[in-house]
């Protein structure tokens, strides 16, 4: 998860978890691991230095990318240039500096490093070898998931990023404690939170923690690709009993300081 979208869910998703019995060590570095036939047993320690032991079947390990994959296989002959890093440098139509060469998804500088994205990515290349003429992705409008539970999703930028930027900030939440579907699902934790400039009430982020927030941050995408206005998107009818509909809750509050069922 991005520092941005941490920083705006972590006191939230923190709560549901541990709901759920979820034991959650923060400023904690990971010191040793000893692998036994049945447990795997952790040493990590705390900003004070003083270390604990952690015991359990299995332990995942998810400490970011390496670009591994990139050497080896005759990209240096060719003269394919790559940061420091090893990740493939490549331009906004996915070129190397190569001629006839092109890069795509995780391999490559661009970011995020998402399914999606790198998709999208490839049918710009296909587009544009076939002389077409597609618009440069807008890496700053490509929807981000992550399939904990709750689910957690986002676009745009944050209320903070979007003050850093000189944006006049709006901004509309709703909980899901106040929306009925939610109530149905027995999932009633989570918010949505649409942010909006002020002058041209343009909508610059829609951030969703709760129940299939994977699947309503579509609406989000799509203002975003569109330029969408807070009001534009309130005044989209939203259905009841919806989860969706707490979108709209939140469009409201951008749009007008208030929603309205709550």
């Amino acid at each position: 998860m991005s520092r941005l979208v941490s920083v705006l869910f972590s006191a939230e998703l923190n709560k549901a978890l541990t709901k759920r019995g979820i034991k959650i060590l923060t400023n904690t570095s990971l010191k040793s691991v000893e692998r036994g036939d049945a447990q795997v047993v952790a040493s990590v320690a705390g900003t004070d230095g003083k270390e604990q032991k952690l015991t359990a079947e299995r332990m995942l390990v998810g400490i970011g990318w390496q670009a591994k994959n990139n050497k080896g296989i005759g990209l240096e002959e060719l003269g394919v240039e790559m940061d420091q890093r090893g990740f493939i440098k490549v331009s906004n139509m996915m070129q190397t500096n190569v001629d006839g060469v092109y890069a795509i998804g995780d391999c490559t500088t661009s970011t995020p490093w998402l399914a999606h994205k790198a998709s999208a990515e490839g049918i710009l290349v296909a587009e544009f070898i076939g002389g077409h003429h597609p618009p440069a992705i807008d890496y700053g409008k490509v929807v981000g998931c992550y399939y904990c539970n709750p689910e957690v999703a986002s676009v745009g930028m944050t209320e903070a990023k979007a003050r850093e930027r000189g944006y006049d900030v709006k901004v509309g939440k709703f909980p899901l404690s106040a929306n009925g579907k939610a109530s149905i699902l027995g999932q009633r934790n989570g918010f949505v939170k649409v942010v909006a400039e002020k002058k041209y009430d343009e909508v610059l982020g829609i951030h969703i923690i709760g129940p299939h927030a994977t699947e309503l941050i579509a609406e989000g995408g799509l203002a975003l690709s569109h330029e969408a206005t807070a009001e534009s998107l309130m005044r989209t009818i939203h259905a009841h009993p919806t989860l969706y509909e707490a979108l709209g809750e939140a469009e409201h509050a951008a749009a007008e300081g208030a929603a309205i069922h709550i």
